[in-house]
């Protein structure tokens, strides 16, 4: 079974690296990961389906910003943790509250992630 604290690591590493790190990123994830962001939307098999999704993501922004805010849950092997996201595009910054829920190996990486969140919460910002 995986460590509490490796999946904590994992986690704070994701938010990091999303910025732009994306090979770093993408290694956070075990292979045949899957990806459902926002949940209901087409869930992303795979390394590269994840990294399809990730340059998708931020071909919509300037720059992308995850920070944790609040406590990460673990139990087993999933993971569910608040962050926000800020959306900078130009002059304009725009942020979001997120929910993410997370599956991991036995080696803290990434198997299966779920993010809660809509565009309907994306509010302007203080840049």
């Amino acid at each position: 079974m995986v460590d509490a604290d490796a999946i904590r690591v994992t986690i704070g590493t994701y938010c990091e690296r999303y910025t732009d790190d994306r090979d770093g990123w993408l290694a956070l994830f075990a292979d045949g990961a899957t990806v459902e962001d926002p949940v209901g939307s087409d869930l992303h098999v795979g390394k590269d389906a994840i990294g399809a999704f990730w340059d998708m993501s931020h071909g919509l922004a300037d720059r992308v910003t995850l920070t944790p805010s609040g406590y990460v849950t673990v139990v087993g092997n999933e993971a569910a943790f608040a962050m926000d996201a800020r959306m900078e595009m130009g002059d304009s910054v725009s942020g979001m509250a997120i929910i993410d829920v997370m599956t991991f190996d036995d080696d803290a990486r990434i198997t299966g992630q779920r993010a809660f969140w809509s565009f309907d919460d994306l509010k302007p910002v203080e840049p």
